[in-house]
């Protein structure tokens, strides 16, 4: 689940560094967002919070469209296995329901902008946040393709398995996990990891947006690298299934990478030089100057940005 809303609490000055795939992409993408998203919003969850901090953490909450649908899919997906990892049926028809319900409440929540009082609880949709003018169908489109993902999940060649798997193989289904390196805890939440029936350790990431090869064998690798201290991964490595749902030919496209050890080895050299970078722009101790974190000079970029309003852009 890449980039969803923030699940892992943010350390205060002095404390801990908390690592992860999407923060390291963060970074990536914009310094500048990096700053607000971690240091500008510190503190905006607070009762009387100052007021820059409360915006840029209302900011930092909100979703795109195409995020939001990812993350409906993701929970509605958490709830299927789930149900099946207990033993009970899951009716089709009756999920995609229940998925719509939902995106009409949050959309709701969002259109009315309940999220500045509650932002980490109640949807907000940075079209709304901005006032961008999207046409009924385009939302109506939205909700089609979390329908289409859905049913596509269903459809999938391994979803039978995943229902007859004996419940000691399972290892993790959408769980928070950590590990060290340089410091810094490593956190990871894979959408889904077992133990095949050779002890392979297999774990599966559900995708609903475009396909980044080179940026998903990095992270499914990032994965690994956790599996690898926590469920015994040996030296031929394990299997990872990079599942887009949204596929062009309109079902599931699930693609399978045998990542070996010179892959973790890559995810983790990448991982410590970004805990290095991380902690190099924070040096000094208490909040930092935002002038030292970069805006990205891909303007693109800025128009899918939930902070463009505080960047002037």
């Amino acid at each position: 689940m890449s980039d969803q809303l923030e699940l892992w609490p943010e350390e205060a000055p002095g404390e801990r560094l908390s690592w992860s795939w999407s923060r390291d992409q963060r970074l990536r993408a914009c310094a500048r967002r990096y700053y607000l998203h971690h240091f500008g919003s510190r503190g905006g969850f607070e009762p009387g919070a100052p007021r820059a901090a409360r915006e840029a953490y209302v900011l930092r909450n909100l979703q795109t469209r195409h995020m939001w649908v990812g993350k409906v899919v993701h929970e509605l997906i958490e709830l299927t296995l789930g149900a099946w990892r207990r033993g009970e049926r899951v009716d089709l028809d009756g999920l995609v329901e229940r998925g719509t319900r939902r995106m009409r409440a949050q959309y709701a929540e969002s259109i009315q902008g309940v999220y500045w009082e509650r932002p980490h609880a109640a949807c907000g949709l940075l079209e709304h946040e901005y006032g961008e003018p999207i046409p009924r169908q385009e939302w109506q489109a939205q909700r089609d393709r979390m329908e289409r993902c859905v049913r596509a999940f269903f459809a999938l060649p391994i979803v039978g398995d995943i229902q007859r798997m004996p419940p000691w193989r399972w290892l993790s289904v959408e769980a928070l996990g950590s590990f060290d390196l340089d410091g810094a805890s490593v956190v990871v939440r894979p959408d889904l990891a077992w133990r095949n029936a050779s002890g392979r350790v297999v774990i599966v990431d559900w995708k609903t947006g475009r396909p980044r090869p080179e940026d998903e064998r990095l992270q499914l690798a990032t994965y690994g690298l956790y599996a690898r201290r926590n469920w015994g991964v040996g030296d031929d490595g394990l299997t990872a299934l990079v599942v887009h749902l949204d596929a062009d030919e309109g079902a599931g496209h699930v693609t399978e990478l045998a990542l070996g050890l010179a892959d973790l080895a890559a995810a983790e050299a990448q991982a410590r030089a970004s805990v290095a970078a991380m902690r190099a722009l924070a040096s000094g101790g208490g909040s930092p100057d935002p002038e030292r974190f970069a805006m990205t000079d891909d303007r693109d970029r800025c128009r899918l940005c939930v902070f463009r309003r505080l960047c002037g852009r």
